[in-house]
């Protein structure tokens, strides 16, 4: 992001600059938070089938893949939410004046701030995910 910013830009053009970098980042997590949720639901679906050897407490592979198939309607919502606001922010391209600018980063901030929950939630339920999988592999 530090590359896209010159130094005769004005802290408004800044602004605009990070606001856009940071929405890009949104997308790519958010696109591969659904891959590691198919990827996580695979595995916790083998350790399910009867054809494993593997030792596993199915009752805590079930809640954790439901938490999954939860926390995945949330990411598809999200990131269905996202285009949304995509499609908005190309807006902030027009605006000619501080008050204009300001409503599309009251947006922002909005969405950032449901995003971290978002991105925190995920963190969390890997980290059982991972405990799960060390426990029941050890």
């Amino acid at each position: 992001m530090m590359e896209k910013f010159q130094e005769h830009y004005n802290d408004e053009e800044i602004q605009i600059l990070s606001i856009q970098s940071e929405s890009e980042d949104w997308e790519e997590h958010l696109i591969y938070i659904s891959e590691e949720i198919n990827f996580f639901s695979n595995i916790l679906g083998s350790g399910l089938k009867e054809t494993v050897s593997v030792e596993i407490n199915k009752e805590d592979a079930s809640y954790l893949k439901k938490q999954l198939e939860l926390l995945n309607k949330a990411n598809e919502f999200h990131l269905s939410t996202f285009f949304d606001y995509k499609n908005k922010l190309e807006g902030l391209k027009e605006c000619d004046d501080v008050q204009c600018e300001n409503f599309y980063l009251k947006d922002h901030l909005v969405f950032k701030t449901t995003l971290r929950k978002h991105f925190k939630d995920f963190r969390q339920l890997k980290v059982l995910i991972f405990k799960f999988l060390k426990v029941s592999f050890n």
